[in-house]
């Protein structure tokens, strides 16, 4: 942890860390992985890496394990400790997993391709998809005990699946862009989400948005309300019994993961509950 204060998006690198900072970036050449951005985030030990983007979606998954795998190793060298849990501070922002996706035809044409006024149909019904199951797919989203605790108000995290143009609260960001770069940006997942299981969820909604047709809900620019239907979980066994319950995920994820998924999770779960915490202890009712 650092003790100087900065702010987000902080333009003067820390001197104490830079060299940190430099070394990830040269493993992380040596690995063929391409660092597009390294910035500091909302806490004063919080950083953001970017990766570009990529066609070969298992490549750009492996990527990600590498690279934390990297982070953690170059930081012990360092005399840090690299943490990737979703709240690691209760009082601080906590860490998420974006996941930035377009889509493109059999000539690289982008098909989300639009304008804040004029939204493309291909883009409108993937967004149906991720949300129509996003709810249900907190399970894997936010996988462990440690992840619900990031989700709370005023800190830039999604607490309803919901979308909006260029809008940093909501679960389906749609980012100011070049109709070439359009893209869905996904902020629900947290940085403890294993990324292959979090991809196939995404991409488990953007084929279910493009192959039926189901009600596309308002942008929150357009509306302020969303059903309680579309409320995420905020505890993790709440997660495990909607994402048990929902028959689609077995249909695309496979029934025995789900199953062998939710009986593991369960068990942590049970795990965390048999702890007594210190708060507990110095409660002495």
């Amino acid at each position: 942890k650092l003790a100087i204060p900065k702010q987000c998006f902080d333009l003067n690198p820390h001197a104490d860390i830079q060299g940190l900072l430099d070394e990830i970036e040269t493993i992380a050449q040596i690995q063929g992985i391409h660092i597009t951005g390294i910035v500091s985030e909302s806490s004063t030990d919080q950083y953001e890496i970017n990766l570009p983007h990529g066609t070969d979606i298992l490549k750009l998954c492996d990527q990600i394990l590498m690279l934390k795998r990297s982070i953690k190793q170059v930081a012990n060298k360092h005399g840090f400790k690299a943490n990737f849990l979703a709240k690691p501070d209760l009082h601080k922002a906590g860490s998420g997993m974006h996941f930035h996706m377009s889509l493109l035809d059999a000539n690289k044409h982008n098909i989300f391709s639009c304008s804040e006024r004029d939204f493309a149909k291909p883009l409108l019904n993937v967004i149906s998809g991720l949300i129509h199951f996003m709810p249900d797919s907190m399970a894997i989203l936010a996988p462990n005990f440690n992840s619900y605790r990031r989700f709370k108000l005023g800190q830039h995290v999604p607490l309803e699946a919901n979308w909006g143009w260029n809008n940093r609260n909501v679960a389906l960001r749609i980012p100011c862009s070049d109709s070439e770069n359009q893209r869905i940006e996904y902020r629900v997942a947290g940085a403890d989400c294993n990324p292959y299981l979090a991809v196939a969820i995404i991409l488990m909604g953007t084929l279910h948005g493009l192959t039926h047709i189901s009600a596309i809900p308002k942008s929150v620019n357009q509306s302020k309300q969303i059903g309680k239907h579309y409320f995420l979980p905020t505890e993790q066994i709440d997660a495990l019994k909607r994402f048990k319950a929902n028959h689609w995920m077995s249909e695309y994820l496979n029934q025995d993961f789900v199953a062998l998924w939710c009986t593991v999770k369960q068990a942590e779960y049970q795990h965390v509950l048999s702890q007594i915490t210190a708060i507990e202890k110095n409660w002495d009712i």
